[in-house]
């Protein structure tokens, strides 16, 4: 008794002395203690491992906090990360949400200490570009520091690298230092508005982040921007946005909204300034830091307005690389996502054969109409129909299913689509959270396309997406193309609470053969090259994501694919890849990123990191050179001459000249067409 009652003491004593600078304290309330405690009620009765035991669910929160709050190990000691450790009490049954408040006040704090420091550090001016210094940038080699003393030295070399970066950006000193000044000075601006919503948010979405990545709770203001997001109509950009390390980051691009039509911004674009263009011009304003929900207040406006946003791209090796991009804000009409579709004339061995390419960006359907018994409603299955049957009028050979970035959406549409080219049968399996398995399928639907096909996927096809690409290899109904998919196996509820909502996974689904698609994806047939590590996003680079299992299968009708003609489009893929300058252009890009990736420190001279960019941009303008001059066409002079060309490349619908994929995707198709014109024999399974 007397030994717990002296580490207590001891505990209360080190938080005491914590805080003695505190700026911001902020405690919790009744309210949001009883929110807290219906919270974990209600996710651990409902969730899909419902009554799983979480063993030191309080050790495991607090791991999730400080790899949220501090994942650079940049503001909290050794000694701090020790005593929280013994704050948080292990428990099966009650959260502690008082030691959580307490770390997150202690970080708020810690930030401003940090802010206030950097920006006296930046008012000194005297940093030595010239000095061989280095900063860490592996955070898998960080370990928590011993003192404050050494924490400030961290803080300083940021502070280097941040007006380094911004030096490289072609600013001189004073713009570079007054850019910086601004953006701390914000940072300060922000932390001073943080509230008890705020505290309660981290850590309710880190709680609800140990039962899986896709559980969270919506404050009642989340989830009216929720709410908005999910409509039929938004104003703004069509972009939807998270945060990582600092950066405001695009998650995912609105089919049919003016982001994706630019065809200029892609996912993992960190953005860095945004401009309103409407007169007057306002000044341009560093979004570095801040909350996202004041990014996206930002960004939305009103249709017509436009918006500049300053981005450094995704997958760079450079964080002072940017590129400028100028939208016009549109009432983005989210069931108007609509397919889209192309015929091509693919030579092959002395044939010619009609290839039909339908982009399909989403698995849209106006549920309102639909409900409403509306026989003309949108849908994606309805469109694609529409589009197939053209197709059959035209004597199109094959067609490709193209679901590249396609995030998901109706799994009744994902279900209607594969009808289109299987007829009967089911599609997927659904396990609950009670253990009721039940099959998805249509009895009465009607094959509408006979002729080959092909399914091209990436790491951005999830969910929906998955379910098709799942249902069409299965059955051997085409070949599946691409890279390997998201593996988003999982479907989720909003329920309403006492305050704002919970989104909670209650069920998984499977595909016919049993297999899940939770953390695995879909594998396709043929693998096309990718420039980057998928690996790095995905259901499998989330923490807490649901396992794979698998479920007894479920009995359906296949088609018939010769394996030998597999074998043999494989080989003539693989062969292409060695003779074709735009693939190998590709490969030589995935060398590139390989070799890059896994820095483990970065210069702070300036002469180095001058260098280190001039080298990549002389990379960049080769190996686009070596791809043109291979194909007759006209090389570059500058690297400045390449940039200006992309940025006045127009963007295209369903472009197979400068989509070196997707080109790929229809001579495959078209290979397959003719290795085996007895495609269409039916077995049973």
């Amino acid at each position: 008794m007397h030994k717990y009652i002296r580490a207590t003491s001891i505990i209360l004593i080190i938080f005491f002395s914590f805080t003695s600078e505190a700026k911001i304290s902020i405690e919790v309330s009744k309210e949001k203690e009883l929110l807290s405690k219906e919270i974990f009620l209600k996710i651990s009765n409902e969730h899909f491992f419902k009554n799983q035991q979480l063993d030191n669910i309080n050790s495991k929160l607090l791991q999730s906090l400080l790899k949220q709050l501090d994942p650079e190990k940049i503001y909290f000691t050794r000694n701090e990360i020790t005593s929280f450790k013994k704050m948080f009490k292990t428990s099966e049954s009650k959260i502690d949400i008082h030691s959580s408040y307490r770390l997150i006040n202690l970080y708020f704090n810690r930030l401003i200490k940090a802010t206030n420091y950097q920006l006296k550090e930046i008012k000194k001016e005297n940093f030595d570009f010239q000095k061989n210094e280095e900063i860490l940038i592996n955070n898998d080699l960080k370990t928590w520091n011993s003192s404050s003393f050494m924490l400030q030295k961290i803080w300083r070399k940021i502070t280097k690298n941040d007006v380094l970066t911004s030096l490289l950006t072609d600013k001189d000193l004073n713009e570079a230092i007054e850019t910086i000044q601004k953006r701390y000075k914000n940072r300060l601006r922000r932390i001073s508005q943080r509230n008890e919503e705020d505290v309660f948010s981290i850590v309710m979405n880190n709680l609800t982040g140990l039962f899986d990545p896709h559980s969270s709770y919506f404050s009642p203001k989340s989830a009216e921007d929720f709410e908005m997001t999910m409509s039929l109509k938004l104003e703004g950009i069509g972009a939807l946005l998270s945060t990582e390390d600092g950066y405001p980051i695009i998650v995912s691009i609105v089919p049919g909204g003016p982001a994706e039509k630019s065809g200029q911004i892609n996912p993992d674009d960190k953005i860095v300034k945004i401009t309103q263009l409407e007169p007057p011009q306002s000044p341009s304003v560093d979004v570095v830091g801040w909350r996202i929900d004041e990014v996206v207040q930002l960004i939305r406006g009103n249709a017509g307005t436009d918006v500049e946003l300053e981005l450094i791209p995704a997958k760079t090796e450079d964080l002072s690389e940017r590129k400028w991009v100028t939208l016009t804000r549109e009432e983005v009409k989210l069931e108007e996502q609509a397919a889209k579709s192309k015929i091509f004339e693919i030579q092959n061995n002395f044939n010619s054969f009609k290839i039909g390419v339908i982009d399909l960006p989403a698995f849209y359907i106006d549920f309102n109409a639909w409900r409403e018994r509306d026989p003309s409603f949108r849908s994606s299955s309805k469109d694609v129909e529409t589009i197939l049957n053209e197709f059959n009028a035209q004597g199109v050979d094959g067609v490709i299913i193209d679901l590249r970035g396609n995030s998901g959406g109706s799994l009744y549409e994902a279900n209607k689509l594969t009808s289109l080219f299987v007829a009967s049968g089911t599609t997927l399996q659904v396990k609950q959270s009670t253990g009721y398995i039940r099959p998805w399928g249509d009895a009465r639907a009607n094959q509408i396309w006979q002729k080959p096909m092909a399914v091209m996927v990436d790491r951005y096809s999830a969910s929906a997406s998955e379910i098709f690409a799942g249902a069409i290899q299965d059955y051997q109904r085409g070949l599946i193309i691409g890279h390997r998919t998201f593996g988003k196996g999982t479907v989720q509820k909003l329920d309403d609470l006492s305050s704002g909502q919970l989104k909670i996974t209650e069920s998984k689904f499977y595909r016919i053969t049993g297999s899940g698609m939770q953390n695995k994806g879909i594998s396709p047939d043929i693998v096309l090259p990718a420039t980057w590590d998928i690996e790095e996003i995905g259901e499998s680079s989330l923490d807490a994501a649901l396992p794979w299992d698998q479920i007894n299968p479920t009995r359906f009708k296949k088609f018939q694919i010769d394996l030998e003609i597999m074998d043999k489009l494989k080989k003539a893929h693989l062969l292409r890849i060695i003779t074709n300058p735009n693939l190998q252009y590709l490969l030589n890009i995935r060398e590139r990123y390989d070799s890059q990736k896994n820095k483990d420190v970065l210069s702070l001279n300036i002469d180095k990191r001058k260098a280190e960019k001039i080298e990549r941009q002389k990379w960049a303008l080769n190996t686009e050179n070596k791809r043109r001059s291979a194909l007759g066409l006209k090389i570059f002079e500058t690297y400045e001459a390449l940039k200006e060309f992309n940025k006045n490349k127009k963007d295209i619908d369903i472009d197979i000249k400068n989509d070196f994929l997707l080109n790929e995707g229809t001579v495959i198709l078209s290979d397959f067409i003719y290795l085996n014109q007895d495609f269409l024999i039916s077995e049973a399974a």
